[in-house]
């Protein structure tokens, strides 16, 4: 190659690859940088002029103080209730779905719809739903004569219904992820499995999940980092309440940067939420790549 090709060659990868990296610096990488310088300053948005550095005063001020640490665990439990929920719920009927059973396409659209709702939209349908007078949920326990739940304003119930809510519009998105590990796995091992007398749950146990362990991964990771980032429910449906049982992390992050005006303080929240979402979704990868090498 002589030189007017390798000049043609870079000016070639520069005009499809060049647009992508600026988009990508602008938008991902000067973000997390400015995060970062912010994070070690308090200011408030109304007066850019007046910065002062604290240092790291504000991720001290993260460890003593009790709302923070709430933010965290509440997101937390959030995100393990979502998790452990959606992977069942989600593998089942994945399976039904790669069946010769009626009413697949039935099912699969139902399943799939919420993924496709805006978020938005879904927690203003689940605040009519969790009416505590006349949401179609008491109306239904009423009927059968159970008694009525207080879902926004009861600090036990608000985010199991936060839980609900989201396991409802995440389980399709996994169903598709599931299904398509489905799919590629060869019929010849189950026909081989099911001529040696193995059982429809012994196929599944030791052919299935087995053979799925990369998709599993993908799921987990995914709807782990999803819930973790959860805001919508809280801005809409119980506004971090009652008594910050569904104050999540993305959220308070944003009521300490536009209502508090304390955007230093929310930038060193958002430095180590994200430190701390890596993390986990690094262990993660670890661990069910080991049990994938195991199995």
């Amino acid at each position: 190659m002589n030189t007017i090709e390798k000049i043609w060659h870079w000016a070639a990868v520069g005009c499809f690859v060049g647009p992508f990296l600026i988009m990508l610096a602008l938008f991902q990488y000067f973000p997390v940088y400015e995060m970062l310088r912010d994070s070690l300053y308090d200011f408030s948005l109304l007066n850019l002029a007046k910065r002062q550095f604290v240092g790291l005063e504000n991720y001290r001020a993260i460890i003593d103080d009790p709302d923070r640490i709430q933010a965290f665990y509440v997101t937390f439990m959030f995100a393990v209730g979502v998790v452990v929920t959606v992977i069942p719920v989600s593998f089942s009927i994945a399976l039904y779905l790669n069946g010769r059973l009626p009413m697949r396409a039935i099912v699969r659209t139902v399943v799939f719809l919420p993924v496709v709702t805006s978020v938005v939209v879904i927690a203003t349908m689940f605040t009519f739903l969790y009416d505590p007078n006349n949401g179609l949920v008491n109306s239904a326990l009423g009927t059968i004569g159970l008694t009525r739940l207080q879902f926004h304003t009861n600090k036990h119930q608000a985010l199991p219904a936060v839980i609900a809510m989201m396991v409802w519009q995440q389980t399709g998105f996994a169903t598709v992820l599931f299904l398509s590990g489905l799919q590629g796995i060869p019929k010849d091992l189950e026909d081989a499995a099911r001529v040696d007398g193995c059982s429809p749950l012994q196929r599944i146990r030791f052919i299935v999940i087995p053979l799925l362990m990369r998709t599993t991964v993908f799921v987990v990771v995914i709807m782990t980092v999803f819930s973790l980032q959860v805001f919508a429910p809280a801005l809409v449906l119980t506004g971090g309440g009652p008594e910050g049982t569904t104050n999540f992390v993305a959220y308070d992050i944003y009521q300490l940067a536009f209502y508090l005006q304390m955007p230093g303080l929310a930038s060193a929240v958002s430095v180590v939420f994200m430190a701390v979402v890596l993390a986990i979704s690094l262990i993660q990868m670890r661990v069910l790549r080991v049990k994938e090498t195991q199995a």
